[in-house]
């Protein structure tokens, strides 16, 4: 199983102080073609939350903008799945690279509560979005730079994330796009495509305030 370990950077030290590039490079349902897509993303917490960002390479953008908690999945997009401490119930989180977000809680696919659009409104405003199509290989490359404060988790009262130990993964998709694509962190077992399987989850470690060096 996957195991990573979250480090701890104030927000205003985040663009000097990055943490390590992970690959979202697995494709549980692999077809014939071959996927031309590549994704990958960081992530660290700060005192009130989480900030991540996901690096997306690929060859087709098929997107729109969207009503919150809508079917960012079929556009070009990319998810966050998160579950606190062993609770079988979990986050998720999707963003499509226009901003627009969908966002729930619950036991699996079918259980899920969308998060209010108010509580989802918090993340939109927070986000930074960059897109490039100048480059040698002809390719769409996009960044999103996205802040979940410690309210979006609103099932949960969690003073901080420092100390914690929760599953997760990230993934990659576009249900809709030309040559629709799933990539995910880690591997998943299932028949179809499905990245609600936490069972599958990989293991985040979230270091504590004190592991920061306060002299960045």
């Amino acid at each position: 199983m996957k195991q990573l370990s979250i480090p701890f950077i104030p927000l205003k030290k985040s663009k000097r102080a990055k943490s390590p590039l992970q690959a979202i490079d697995i494709e549980p349902w692999g077809s014939d073609e071959l996927t031309t897509c590549t994704a990958a993303f960081t992530i660290s917490h700060f005192n009130e939350g989480l900030r991540i960002q996901y690096f997306v390479t690929e060859p087709f953008l098929r997107v729109k903008k969207r009503k919150i908690n809508g079917g960012v999945h079929k556009d070009n997009c990319v998810e966050f799945f998160l579950a606190f401490e062993n609770e079988s119930d979990y986050y998720n989180f999707e963003f499509n690279c226009l901003g627009s977000i969908k966002a729930g809680y619950g036991s699996g696919r079918k259980n899920r509560t969308h998060l209010p659009p108010d509580v989802v409104r918090d993340i939109e405003n927070s986000m930074a979005i960059t897109l490039n199509n100048i480059n040698d290989g002809k390719l769409i490359q996009w960044e999103i730079t996205i802040i979940l404060p410690l309210r979006i988790f609103c099932f949960h009262n969690k003073p901080s994330f420092s100390g914690l130990n929760c599953s997760a993964n990230f993934a990659k998709c576009g249900d809709n796009l030309p040559s629709p694509h799933f990539l995910s962190w880690v591997n998943i077992i299932s028949i179809k495509p499905d990245f609600h399987q936490p069972s599958c989850f990989g293991k985040l470690s979230f270091e504590t305030q004190s592991v920061f060096n306060t002299c960045l």
